[in-house]
C-alpha cells in the first residue's frame, strides 16, 4: 500500500457522508453522530489503518484521513505533509485520476484552557504562529502558490449556572432566554470592541461550526452543523450572531476570523492574543470562575491545494 511505503502509520478511509472531526484524547476511539464522525487519538501512542463505510450506499465523496504521529508534531509537520502529498499522488495515479482531482487539506489546531494558569498550572506554552505554507518554506518544504489558507480561533464556553444569574428568565414565556442571550451578546460585542476584533461570530443555537475557505462567504445552518465560509482577502468588518430565545444551549461558541493581514508572520501572534484577550474580557464581564471552570480555545490553521 502507498501509505505504508511512505511511512504513514495512522490512516483512515472514510466514506459515510459525515463531516470528519479530529480531537486529542489519550484513549483512541471513534464516535459518530447523524452528520459527524469524531476521531479521538493521541499522536504519541495511537496508530491504525481502518475504514468506515457502507458498501450499499454511494457517498458524495471519499475521504482519506492522515493523522500525524510522534512527539514533535510542529517540528515534523512539513515532512508529514510531504509524505501525505506523495502518498496521495500515488493513490491518484493508481486509480487513474486526472491531475488536481484530489483536494488535499492540511488541518492543524492547538487546544488549551486559557485559564490553566489560574488553576495552578506551572507550565506555560511558547508557540510561534506562522501561516502553514510560510512555516513549511522555512523547513525547506515548498507548497504550491495556488493553495488557499484560513486561520480562525474557536472558544467553547460551557453554559455555566453563573451565566444565568442576573438575567431575567421567564420560563413560562415562549422565548424565555431572550434577555440572557442579549446579555451574552452585549458582553461578546464589548469584548470584541475593546480588543479591536472586527471579524467574529457568536453561536448559541446548539449547532457545531465548521469553517472553510469561501470567496462568497456563505453561511448555512443544516441540522447539527453550521457552515461558515471565510474569505481572508476580505478585511471588512463582519459579525455573525446565531441564538434561539427558546433554547438553552450547553455550550456557547465564539469564532474569531483572521484576514490576510493577520496571517503575516508579525501579526499572527497578535491576532491569537487578541482573540484570547477578548475571551478573557468576556469572562470578566460575566464573573467567570477562572480557578475552577475551563474555557477551551482551539487555534485552527488550514491550507488546501489540489493534487
Amino acid at each position: 500500500m502507498s501509505v505504508e511505503e511512505h511511512g504513514l502509520s495512522h490512516v483512515i478511509f472514510v466514506a459515510n457522508n459525515r463531516l470528519v472531526r479530529v480531537r486529542y484524547s489519550g484513549e483512541q476511539q471513534v464516535l459518530h453522530t447523524e452528520q459527524q464522525s469524531f476521531f479521538f487519538y493521541c499522536p504519541e501512542h495511537n496508530s491504525t489503518f481502518k475504514g468506515y463505510f457502507d458498501g450499499a450506499i454511494r457517498v458524495r465523496k471519499i475521504k482519506i484521513l492522515f493523522l500525524a504521529t510522534g512527539q514533535e508534531l510542529k517540528v515534523n509537520s512539513a515532512k508529514f505533509h510531504n509524505k501525505v502529498y506523495q502518498a496521495i499522488k500515488d493513490i491518484s495515479t493508481a486509480i487513474g485520476l486526472a491531475e488536481n482531482e484530489i483536494k488535499l487539506r492540511d488541518h492543524q489546531h492547538l487546544t488549551f484552557d486559557i485559564f490553566a494558569k489560574d488553576k495552578g498550572g506551572a507550565n506555560t506554552l511558547s508557540h510561534t504562529f506562522r501561516e502553514i505554507a510560510d512555516r513549511y518554506e522555512s523547513q525547506r518544504q515548498s507548497i504550491s502558490s495556488a493553495h488557499t489558507s484560513i486561520t480562525y480561533v474557536i472558544a467553547s464556553i460551557p453554559m455555566a449556572r453563573r451565566l444565568l444569574k442576573g438575567a431575567d428568565i421567564d420560563y413560562l414565556s415562549d422565548e424565555p432566554f431572550t434577555k440572557l442571550y442579549q446579555k451574552i451578546e452585549s458582553a461578546f460585542n464589548k469584548s470584541c470592541q475593546v480588543n479591536k476584533i472586527d471579524q467574529a461570530a457568536l453561536l448559541a443555537n446548539g449547532v457545531s461550526p465548521f469553517v472553510r475557505y469561501d470567496e462568497n462567504e456563505v453561511a448555512n445552518v443544516s441540522g447539527e452543523l453550521i457552515y461558515i465560509g471565510v474569505n481572508p482577502n476580505n478585511a471588512e468588518t463582519r459579525f455573525c450572531v446565531h441564538w434561539e430565545a427558546d433554547k438553552l444551549v450547553d455550550t456557547l461558541r465564539f469564532v474569531f476570523f483572521a484576514d490576510k493581514s493577520d496571517e503575516t508572520h508579525h501579526n499572527y501572534g497578535k491576532f491569537v492574543n487578541q482573540a484570547i484577550a477578548a475571551v478573557i474580557e468576556f469572562s470578566d464581564e460575566v464573573d467567570w470562575k477562572k480557578e475552577s471552570d475551563d474555557i477551551i480555545v482551539r487555534v485552527h490553521q488550514h491550507i488546501m491545494l489540489n493534487v
